[in-house]
C-alpha cells in the first residue's frame, strides 16, 4: 500500500487524470461483465436486460411461432400493418392507415409516409405483397398458423404504397392477422421461400420496429444465448429512451433463477419459480394467456370413433386432481376462451364413464382390468406428447405429471393407456399423419380468437390444425358465422351455440391454462399492460420505459 501511494504521488497532474480515468474505465468494464443485468448511465443511456426461457433460433416474425423466445425479440425488431394495445385491449393501425369496403370483403391498407427499414431503405408496397403474397401464400411456406389467415385471399398491390386484399366472405378476424411483421424484399425477394427458415437473416435481421440488432446472438458456455438490440433512430413511433436491451436467453427455468444478477426482468414465470426466486427489488406483474392446454381424441381412431367411447374418456378424467398436482389455478372447460368458464361446469364421474364405455361394446370381464369389445380387443389407447427434456424442465415435469394421472385415471375405469413423447420435429411429423389416439398439446390462440383453423372439418388434414379430426356440419356453419359477423351481440350467441355443439359431441377434454407472472426491476418505470393475448405484448408499451 505504501509502495501504491508513493508512486501515486510520482505523478505529475496530467498522469494522475489520465490514471483515473483509465481506472474508472476498468472498472464499469468490470462491472458490465460481473453484472450485465444491472443498467448504469453512459454515453450511450441505460442497458435494460431481460431474462428468458428458451432457444433463439429465428429472429424472423413469420417464424415466431414455434419459440416465445424468437416472438419476444422480433416483436422489438420487427412491425406490421396492425398492431395490439395493450392498454386499451384493442388492434389498431401501425405502419398502414386501411378501408374496408361496404360489402367488408376488401381491406385497402395505404402505408404511411417516413417508413423505413434499420438498413436505410424506404419501405414500399412491394414489400408488403412479398411477404403476404410471395411468402405467407407459398405452397413452399411451412408455418399453417399464418398459412392458414390467407388462404384464398386476393393480394393485389395498387401503387408504390397501397396493397388490397379481397376476402371470398366477411372475415372480422382478418385485421388482427395483419400483425405479423413485414419482411424486406429487397433482402429476401430472390430467397426460395423453402428456406427462409434457415437463412442467415435469422441471425442477423434487418427490419423496421423500433430496435434494430447491434450484437447478433452468440452461444455462451454455460448454455445460455444473447443478442442486443439498440433504438432505430429512423423509427416511425415514439421514441425508447432505453437505449439499448439485452435479452439472456437460459435453457432451464433454474437456470435463470440462479442468475437473478443479471437481468432487470423476466416473463414467463410459473408460481411455482416464483416462490423459490429471490424478488428484492422486482415489481411482480400477474397475467394469463388465451391458450390452453387439452386431451384431444382422434375421432379417426378404431378406439374413439364412437361418441360414447369419447364420453367414457372424458367423464374418467379428474381435471380438479390434475390441476393440484401441477399447481395450476385455472381449469379449461371449453376452447371458445371468449366465454366464461364457469358457465361450463365439467363434472368428473367414473361410475357415468363405465356406463358410457359398456355401451360403447367395451366391456370388463370379472377379474381383468383392461376393457375388450366383442372380439376380444383389448381397449389400449397410444397417448402422444411433446418432450420437452433438456429444453424447458419445468414443462417436461408438467406434461409428465399431467399424462401419467390421465393414465392412473383410466386404468380406473378399465382403459390402458401407452404414454410415447416426441421431440417437436417429430411431433410435427405424427401430428401431420395424425398418428395418434390421444394427443396431449397446448393451443395458443394468440391475437386471432378464429375456431376456423382449429375446428373446422376443412382443417383436418395435414397442413391444419384440427388435431381431432372433428367434423361436423352444423359446427361448421356456426364458425363461418362466427367469422363473418362484425355485430358482437351475435357473435357471442353464435359462440354459445358452437360451445354446446362442441361439449356435446366431445372432440376433445380441455384441462387447463396456466398463470404467469412477469416481473421487473422496481428502478425501470412506465411498465403498463391491462391484458396480454401474448407474451411479447409486455413491450408495446416500450416508448415510455426508463430507468429511474
Amino acid at each position: 500500500m505504501k509502495l501504491f501511494i508513493r508512486t501515486l504521488k510520482s505523478f505529475n497532474r496530467k498522469e494522475k487524470v489520465l490514471g483515473f480515468v483509465l481506472g474508472a474505465v476498468f472498472l464499469l468494464s468490470l462491472f458490465s461483465i460481473l453484472f450485465p443485468g444491472i443498467g448504469f448511465l453512459s454515453d450511450e443511456g441505460k442497458v435494460y436486460t431481460e431474462g428468458i426461457v428458451g432457444e433463439i433460433t429465428h429472429l424472423n416474425p413469420v417464424f415466431t411461432e414455434f419459440s416465445e423466445a424468437d416472438a419476444d425479440i422480433a416483436s422489438l425488431i420487427f412491425s406490421g400493418l396492425v398492431k395490439y394495445n395493450s392498454v386499451t385491449e384493442g388492434f389498431e393501425e401501425d405502419m398502414a392507415t386501411h378501408t374496408l369496403s361496404d360489402d367488408q370483403l376488401t381491406y385497402t391498407f395505404t402505408l404511411k409516409n417516413g417508413l423505413f427499414w434499420h438498413d436505410g431503405i424506404e419501405i414500399k408496397a412491394d414489400d408488403l405483397y412479398f411477404t403476404f403474397a410471395s411468402v405467407l401464400q407459398s405452397p413452399d411456406f411451412n408455418n399453417p398458423i399464418l398459412k392458414s389467415n390467407f388462404d384464398g385471399v386476393k393480394i393485389e398491390q395498387v401503387d408504390t404504397r397501397t396493397v388490397t386484399f379481397t376476402l371470398n366472405s366477411p372475415n372480422s378476424f382478418f385485421f388482427s392477422a395483419m400483425t405479423v411483421g413485414l419482411l424486406p424484399e429487397h433482402i429476401l425477394g430472390d430467397v426460395p421461400v423453402s428456406e427462409l427458415d434457415v437463412h442467415a437473416f435469422n441471425q442477423i435481421p434487418i427490419g423496421s420496429g423500433p430496435y434494430q440488432v447491434a450484437e447478433p446472438y452468440e452461444m455462451h458456455d454455460d448454455g445460455s444465448a444473447s443478442v442486443v438490440l439498440s433504438v432505430f433512430p429512423q423509427y416511425y413511433g415514439s421514441a425508447a429512451s432505453i437505449e439499448k436491451i439485452r435479452f439472456v436467453a437460459y435453457p432451464t427455468s433454474t437456470a435463470l433463477a440462479e442468475n437473478r444478477s443479471v437481468w432487470n426482468g423476466a416473463a414467463r414465470i410459473r408460481q411455482s419459480l416464483l416462490e423459490e426466486m429471490d424478488l428484492t427489488n422486482l415489481v411482480t406483474y400477474q397475467y394469463e394467456l388465451p391458450q390452453y392446454t387439452a386431451l384431444f381424441f382422434n375421432t379417426d381412431s378404431q378406439f374413439l370413433i364412437k361418441k360414447k367411447e369419447r364420453l367414457g374418456i372424458s367423464k374418467a378424467l379428474d381435471k380438479d386432481e390434475i390441476l393440484s398436482a401441477i399447481d395450476y389455478k385455472v381449469r379449461i372447460d371449453t376452447p371458445l376462451l371468449e366465454l366464461s368458464q364457469t358457465e361450463w361446469i365439467y363434472e368428473s364421474n367414473p361410475e357415468e364413464a363405465r356406463g358410457a364405455l359398456f355401451d360403447a361394446g367395451w366391456t370388463l370381464a370379472e377379474g381383468a382390468t383392461v376393457r375388450t369389445n366383442e372380439d376380444g380387443a383389448l381397449y389400449s389407447l397410444r397417448l402422444v406428447r411433446r418432450d420437452f427434456s433438456g429444453e424447458n424442465e419445468l414443462q417436461e415435469e408438467i406434461n409428465q405429471i399431467t399424462a401419467d394421472l390421465i393414465k392412473a385415471q383410466l386404468a380406473e375405469v378399465g382403459v390402458e393407456v401407452a404414454i410415447e413423447k416426441y421431440t417437436l420435429d417429430e411431433l410435427g411429423e405424427i401430428i401431420k399423419t395424425r398418428d395418434y389416439d390421444m394427443l396431449l398439446y397446448g393451443q395458443s390462440l394468440g391475437y386471432n380468437l378464429d375456431t376456423f383453423a382449429y375446428w373446422h372439418s376443412s382443417q383436418a388434414s395435414e397442413t391444419g390444425l384440427n388435431l381431432s379430426n372433428y367434423q361436423n356440419p352444423n359446427a361448421d356453419v356456426l364458425i363461418e358465422k362466427i367469422r363473418s359477423t362484425f355485430d358482437l351481440t351475435e357473435k357471442q350467441s353464435l359462440l354459445e351455440d358452437l360451445g354446446a355443439t362442441l361439449a356435446d359431441d366431445v372432440p376433445a377434454v380441455f384441462l387447463y391454462t396456466p398463470s404467469y407472472y412477469y416481473v421487473v426491476d422496481t428502478k425501470l418505470t412506465g411498465v403498463n399492460f391491462k391484458k396480454l393475448l401474448l407474451p411479447k405484448d409486455r413491450f408495446t408499451t416500450i416508448s415510455s420505459w426508463e430507468f429511474n
